[in-house]
């Protein structure tokens, strides 16, 4: 079965750093391997704000389990009703969570992202993640159905699979292969309320936990050579 077939793929890769590390004394396995969470525990690890030029601000406390987390601000001043602005930017261009999230998830066995997210406009906000190659096409926008209430951290999760209903494509040459077989930007943004569009108020986004989680079969399968690693290590 195909899916048989991407676990048995992301076990051989694994294995083959695991064994390659173990031989030369190398590190732990690094974060481009899922599974991986930004943590930003001690600066923003290059996301960026709306425009993609200045980075989120880095917070050492107040995250959703008290600890650092990173924000970025937004003005709805030229957003218009339904717009769909991408507010955090984590990039392929700008080295964000070096890359952790850059690459063929398929392969790869990633089943699931998540982030945690918190703002201060308001009124409740509907969220999406966007998910898109390094040239930022094509891509999907993956939306949160339930709307996030002010001042309050919410963890959002998209299940990485085919037939998502939470998933929008863009356009007919998008498609669940095109898309997260090279993955290389991920953007959180909110649909525009009537009630905010075309007003001049600066509010606060944050984001913590930002992850990409292996599917639980793969877990299990890797469960053995991951405890084999850590033994010859000590």
């Amino acid at each position: 079965m195909l899916e048989e077939r991407y676990v048995k793929i992301r076990v051989l890769n694994v294995l083959t750093v695991l064994a390659a590390a173990s031989i030369f004394g190398a590190s732990p396995v690094q974060a481009t391997l899922v599974p991986f969470t930004e943590e930003f525990s001690a600066t923003s690890s290059n996301w960026r704000e709306t425009g993609g030029v200045n980075p989120l601000a880095w917070n050492a406390a107040g995250g959703p389990d008290g600890s650092s987390y990173a924000s970025g601000p937004f003005n709805f001043l030229s957003s218009a009703p339904n717009a769909t602005p991408a507010i955090l930017r984590a990039h392929d261009a700008y080295n964000s969570s070096g890359d952790a999230f850059v690459g063929d998830w398929i392969t790869e066995g990633v089943d699931q992202f998540s982030v945690s997210v918190r703002h201060n406009a308001p009124t409740a906000l509907t969220f999406f993640t966007r998910f898109a190659g390094s040239a930022n096409f094509p891509g999907v926008a993956a939306v949160n159905f339930v709307p996030v209430a002010p001042n309050t951290w919410t963890s959002l999760t998209f299940a990485i699979m085919p037939g998502n209903p939470q998933f929008v494509f863009e356009g007919p040459g998008a498609t669940f292969n095109t898309v997260f077989s090279s993955v290389g930007n991920v953007q959180i943004g909110v649909s525009v309320p009537a009630s905010l569009a075309g007003t001049n108020q600066s509010y606060t986004f944050d984001v913590d936990k930002a992850s990409i989680t292996p599917e639980p079969a793969s877990l299990l399968l890797l469960a053995p050579a991951l405890l084999l690693f850590k033994r010859r290590r000590s």
